[in-house]
């Protein structure tokens, strides 16, 4: 992972994925990507395998997707 932390904030996963911060809102909120919010119920915090995993399953889809018919 380019970022050497466990835990994401918004910002930081938007910008792993290319994505707007508003895109990753839609992603949590879709549950698409695993994230919870601090004890104070402020900030969102992405785990690191959560982002792993989303990544993995997209790139799954995508050469599924792209993948020739035989």
């Amino acid at each position: 992972m380019i970022l050497d932390k466990k835990i994401l904030h918004i910002s930081e996963a938007a910008y792993l994925l290319g994505i707007s911060d508003r895109g990753v809102y839609q992603l949590i909120h879709s549950d698409k990507l695993c994230a919870y919010k601090d004890e104070n119920n402020y900030a969102w915090h992405i785990p690191e395998e959560a982002l792993k995993n989303y990544m993995a399953t997209r790139l799954t889809e995508t050469n599924m997707s792209i993948a020739p018919n035989r």
